[in-house]
């Protein structure tokens, strides 16, 4: 009995001994209630910060609406006082307010860029600055990234190879590189000539059967004549060039259809290859435009190949421009023309520019890559050219043309 007690004693002792141990204390329980007090302070602070964002998200949907609000009083008094509603789109345009979302998928973008026309996109782009590449490309990049625009500087050229064979640029395209008229460019200046020596003998000869003082002013033209024209054609021959294919384009109505086709698929493959515009003129029958060399993120400056030497990926975008306009033709004529000697003597001086010099077959090839590319640029935006078509034809702006391409619908 006495042992029996004796067992139970040592049970209720141990288990007092237990319960004072560390693990029930007191000072064990405080550090459990000082973590719940800092997660309801961290929670409490979390509603804050929300509730903060919440309110800046709001402040800026209402400075939005209020920059609308007065673009739009700026309009409305801008035609009160009379000035055209061409130049309020130029000097005020239209902000259009963009998704509320943050994060887009680059599908959701093409669906909305689709969605715009061409005048709702004409009328965002404002004002561009030709003749100053490095001001051009960032206000087109702002704007594309305002997913107003897509087909700017869509195509990326940093992989290319520059090995495609005549057999893959005539199995794709259909094209023979003998058709680009790369080698027989420009005019027929021995022809010129003969005609100078012709007009010149014809001037010789009325100058005996008239006589007097208009016989002897023939004479005189009979060896006048050709002399000048030996010597413009010595110191300027494009002069005489030019002057020859203004008149093809006046007298031959195919000429004219090249001419624009010509410079409208120049045109789509400069855009699209990302460079800034040099010089843009509207005329008839058809606009031109000249293109940088490179743009601004390639090489400070002015964007033009000068004593510098380049890598041949450095020249690839500007050599796709060289050869479009000769491809435009053959995919329209099946042959070219061979009327721009420009494009293909700046093709020249670009590929002498390259450093390390690449050997006369690396040349072919990186001259077919660029056919084959251009060709590429022209299948997959048929419609976009054939609407640039009509553009240069009209002789439309600049703006308005870049509107074409990226908007639904004419402008």
């Amino acid at each position: 009995m006495k042992f029996n007690i004796w067992i139970v004693l040592s049970f209720l002792s141990t288990g007092l001994s237990f319960i004072n141990t560390p693990f029930f204390s007191k000072t064990q329980i405080l550090p459990t209630c000082e973590f719940s007090k800092s997660v309801i302070f961290s929670q409490h602070n979390d509603i804050n910060v929300n509730n903060r964002v919440d309110r800046f998200k709001k402040e800026a949907v209402k400075l939005r609406q209020e920059a609308e609000e007065i673009e739009i009083a700026l309009r409305e008094e801008a035609r009160a006082k009379g000035v055209p509603e061409e130049m309020i789109n130029k000097l005020i345009p239209i902000t259009r307010q963009r998704s509320q979302s943050a994060s887009k998928t680059s599908s959701k973008s093409k669906e909305k860029n689709t969605e715009l026309t061409a005048n709702t996109i004409r009328s965002k782009l404002g004002y561009l600055n030709t003749g100053d590449a490095i001001r051009m490309t960032s206000e087109l990049e702002r704007i594309k990234s305002n997913d107003i625009i897509s087909k700017w500087n869509s195509i990326n050229v940093e992989d290319s190879r520059f090995m495609v064979s005549i057999y893959q640029l005539k199995a794709k395209t259909n094209i023979v590189p003998a058709n680009l008229k790369l080698d027989d460019v420009g005019f027929a200046y021995q022809n010129v000539l003969g005609v100078a020596v012709i007009i010149g003998t014809l001037c010789g000869l009325s100058a005996n059967a008239v006589g007097g003082e208009l016989g002897f002013l023939l004479g005189y033209a009979s060896a006048l004549f050709p002399v000048i024209l030996v010597g413009i054609g010595s110191i300027a021959p494009g002069l005489i060039g030019e002057a020859l294919y203004r008149c093809k384009l006046v007298t031959n109505e195919e000429a004219r259809k090249r001419d624009i086709r010509k410079n409208a698929g120049k045109f789509l493959a400069g855009y699209i290859c990302g460079l800034p515009v040099a010089k843009f003129s509207q005329g008839n029958p058809s606009n031109t435009a000249e293109f940088f060399q490179l743009r601004p993120s390639d090489v400070s400056g002015t964007g033009k190949v000068q004593d510098k030497r380049f890598k041949q990926i450095d020249i690839a975008r500007i050599s796709i421009v060289c050869l479009a306009g000769s491809v435009a033709e053959c995919i329209d004529f099946g042959v070219a023309s061979g009327s721009n000697p420009g494009d293909v003597n700046l093709l020249n001086e670009l590929i002498n520019s390259v450093e390390p010099r690449i050997t006369p077959d690396q040349v072919q090839n990186h001259i077919r890559w660029s056919a084959l590319t251009a060709w590429e640029i022209l299948d997959q935006y048929k419609e976009e050219y054939q609407r640039l078509v009509v553009a240069f034809e009209k002789g439309l702006p600049m703006e308005e043309c870049i509107a074409v391409i990226e908007g639904e619908g004419e402008v």
